[in-house]
């Protein structure tokens, strides 16, 4: 009888001293040997990287944007035909007026070829003029060739057919005379050759750069 009591003894014995190592383990591996358990405190993820990156192109990125806003509102056949009147110059600029009848300057490459080169610009989905109007097609389209200032000036020279003004393609610099603005402004693009629901448009654009007048100094 003895010997059964011992024998549960023991075995409680053994498994209290189990179950406190092992409670022992498992708190001195979570918090190591101190009470106030510093481990248990929830973990600050932390990444290698700073989170905070000085701006520092802040300055450059506001002047271009202004240097890009420097552009002219102005109508695409009013600046056709401020370029017409200056002579047509090609690589010179030329003077002419916005919206607000501010001065302006524009050259012929970089404001007055695209007019001729970009689509849906005189009327929604309208193919660029020079789509037609080009060396391969100078008869179908009345020896029109717009693709580039050489063309242009070839065919103002030759004057075509009709004996009216209006068939020199620059009106030898008098914008009212020339073929574009009878296209352009009288006609609307109605001629043979485009569509006749086509009506007069003179679309506003962004061209050429503000002439900034340099303020008088005071005595």
């Amino acid at each position: 009888m003895n010997d059964v009591r011992k024998m549960i003894y023991g075995i409680l014995g053994g498994f209290l001293f189990v179950l406190v190592a092992w409670f022992s383990f498992v708190y001195v591996s979570a918090c190591g040997f101190s009470f106030s358990c510093p481990q248990g405190a929830p973990k600050v993820i932390r990444t290698p990287i700073p989170t905070l990156i000085p701006v520092a192109h802040a300055a450059p990125q506001l002047e271009s944007n202004t240097a890009e806003f420097n552009q002219c509102q102005v109508g695409a056949t009013d600046l056709i035909g401020a370029w017409v009147s200056a002579g047509y110059p090609n690589a010179e600029p030329f003077p002419f007026e916005d919206v607000n009848g501010q001065p302006c300057t524009g050259t012929y490459e970089d404001d007055i070829q695209p007019l001729f080169m970009e689509n849906n610009l005189w009327s929604p989905t309208a193919l660029g003029c020079t789509s037609c109007h080009n060396a391969d097609l100078t008869e179908r389209s009345a020896g029109l060739d717009l693709t580039s200032y050489e063309a242009i000036l070839l065919g103002s020279r030759r004057e075509p057919g009709s004996s009216s003004p209006a068939t020199d393609i620059l009106g030898k610099g008098e914008w009212e005379a020339s073929l574009l603005y009878e296209v352009l402004v009288n006609q609307g693009l109605v001629p043979a050759g485009h569509s006749p629901d086509a009506s007069p448009t003179n679309p506003i654009i962004y061209a050429g750069v503000r002439v900034v007048e340099e303020a008088t100094p005071t005595p």
